[in-house]
């Protein structure tokens, strides 16, 4: 299957999944939604912009106040290569710009999603938490944009996005 394809399920997966935030999931070019473009600075001109952009994300969720809360990140490929770079470019996050304008107020959560690895599913989940765990040791999150972030695969996404959210609760 073609990775556009495979992505494209993912993020069907995925929205399935939060059906219910529904009015506080912003989806890259679905339901008005056109880009969704990460910045590593809060003011700057019109003319500055692609100066400060850093990244393109999937998908965003909103917290009730209508702030960034947790970006999900959908991978393709299961190479920690791949997915792995979405990490430092979310701890310099200033700003996004969506269906409008949000200022980075409070840290962000990103969960990386991969497809499910149907030949040793058992297997690439000890792989990705181990991967996790020393991912957390050698980076610092402190003082960065980026609360925590998390792997999973898309058969533990809902489990691991209650997770998260609960921990954010903290």
């Amino acid at each position: 299957m073609p990775s556009n394809k495979i992505h494209q399920d993912l993020i069907a997966k995925i929205k399935k999944i939060l059906n219910p935030f529904q009015d506080k999931l912003l989806i890259e070019k679905q339901d008005g939604v056109g880009l969704i473009q990460v910045f590593s600075e809060e003011d700057m001109t019109e003319g500055e912009r692609n100066k400060y952009k850093i990244a393109f994300s999937d998908m965003l969720l909103l917290d009730d106040n209508r702030q960034p809360f947790i970006v999900i990140e959908p991978e393709t490929s299961a190479s920690p290569k791949t997915f792995g770079r979405s990490i430092p470019v979310y701890t310099i996050a200033k700003q996004i710009m969506a269906d409008r304008q949000y200022q980075i107020k409070s840290p962000l959560f990103l969960i990386i999603v991969i497809p499910d690895d149907k030949k040793n599913p058992g297997q690439k989940k000890y792989k990705l938490e181990d991967l996790q765990r020393k991912m957390k040791s050698s980076i610092k999150l402190e003082g960065s944009q980026l609360a925590d972030f998390t792997f999973c695969q898309i058969s533990d996404f809902e489990d691991t996005i209650g997770k998260m959210i609960d921990a954010s609760k903290r």
